[in-house]
């Protein structure tokens, strides 16, 4: 326990000294470069805090924040369902290898050109463009989690009649816990990143129409500063949301396990 401890200080401390070293290498480039093209550290935070003044950011960050969520729990809702099907059933999961491989072909920027052409420059184009994208993670975990589930253990529970009920709460449920909060950890991030990507390139408002605004009227310490934004919340999502729940899988499943 004890080595365990000395290591995540470690760990921390490694990850402390590589944000300095970035911030260096940024103030360096910027002391370097115009501002105009490479703003410091300084001015991105003052552009923060100025578009927190101003009410600039709380609106772009809600309305993003919202198709973000409703692209992410559509595509969620649909690959779990599909995955939970293909598991129980080897044809379905054999017939959605293919659309899988479709999807992970598509590159982004020509799902956001498809989805501007079908709903225009708006809402939709983003929560579409994530549904889609979110897609494979979520119902390969999903799929490959109940593939793997222990069939001695049903068999066991078979034997034992026990219900259904019981069935889902201790054995499949935590069994797929882990695979799902696995694909919600690797989708998150996604998420954001193609949010903002669709917004910037197929919406008139939003995180990605306000950094294609501050492009045009070069106002580049705001393009950093909606960049500085977009990764802060990332990392908190990571840090205050995914890993809590992350730990609460683990833990569900062990303990289901020793009540098996």
């Amino acid at each position: 326990m004890k080595a365990s401890t000395i290591t995540n200080k470690s760990g921390w401390r490694i990850q402390i000294g590589t944000v300095l070293l970035l911030l260096l290498i940024w103030q360096g480039l910027s002391m370097y470069f115009s501002a105009l093209l490479i703003p410091s550290p300084v001015e991105t935070l003052f552009a923060v805090f100025h578009m927190i003044k101003s009410g600039e950011l709380l609106g772009p960050l809600l309305l993003s924040g919202g198709r973000m969520l409703i692209g992410f729990f559509t595509g969620m809702g649909i690959a779990i369902t599909c995955g939970v099907l293909a598991g129980y059933f080897s044809w379905l999961y054999e017939a959605f290898r293919p659309v899988v491989s479709l999807i992970l072909g598509i590159p982004p920027i020509i799902l956001v050109v498809l989805a501007m052409v079908w709903f225009g420059t708006g809402g939709m184009t983003p929560i579409l463009v994530i549904a889609v994208l979110v897609f494979p993670t979520f119902f390969l975990n999903t799929a490959n989690g109940w593939r793997a589930i222990d069939r001695q253990l049903l068999e066991m529970a078979a034997v034992y009649r026990c219900s259904k009920f019981t069935v889902l709460r201790q054995i499949i449920l935590p069994s797929l816990a882990v695979p799902v909060i696995t694909a919600i950890s690797l989708a998150a991030g996604s998420t954001i990143r193609i949010g903002v990507m669709a917004e910037l390139l197929g919406s008139d408002s939003g995180i990605g129409a306000s950094l294609a605004l501050a492009r045009i009227n070069i106002n580049t310490d705001k393009v950093f500063a909606w960049t500085l934004v977009s990764i802060v919340l990332i990392f908190l999502i990571e840090r205050f949301v995914i890993e809590p729940m992350k730990k609460s899988a683990f833990k569900w499943q062990k303990k289901a396990m020793e009540n098996i």
